[in-house]
């Protein structure tokens, strides 16, 4: 079984909204919404690929102080096992910009659910969800 490791960042904005892109001419959920982030490379350490996939997808600069651990989850196929790895951030330089020709916007975290997104990340919003309420 294939597995793969994918770092996602969930940017927390003054108001305590999250910032969400749009997947874009991609062969597995196109147009569903989901955080940012992408897979670990071979030898990438996950807070580089997490710096990597930021800069590139939105050109934000993060800095690994400002970047802590949330929650995880795991899709499964017969095929492939993913391991989304969620981290949050309330600090970041730069505002972030469409790079990859991908719609943003920003969510209250308890509207999430109005957003279609990959299975995986349902859980992953109502953790997001709480610790915002918390924090």
């Amino acid at each position: 079984m294939k597995k793969i490791i994918v770092t996602l960042i969930g940017l927390i904005n003054s108001e305590n909204y999250v910032l969400i892109s749009k997947r874009k001419n991609s062969a597995s959920f196109n147009g569903f919404w989901e955080y940012p982030g992408g897979k670990v490379e071979e030898g990438e350490s996950l807070i580089n690929c997490l710096l990597r996939e930021t800069k590139e997808e939105l050109g934000l600069n993060l800095s690994s102080p400002c970047i802590s651990p949330l929650s995880f989850s795991i899709d499964k196929s017969k095929d492939q096992e993913t391991t989304l790895l969620l981290f949050v951030s309330r600090k970041w330089d730069g505002q972030p910009q469409s790079m990859e020709g991908q719609e943003l916007t920003w969510v209250k975290p308890i509207d999430l659910n109005q957003y279609k997104m990959p299975p995986a990340n349902i859980f992953l919003n109502s953790i997001l969800r709480d610790w915002v309420n918390t924090n």
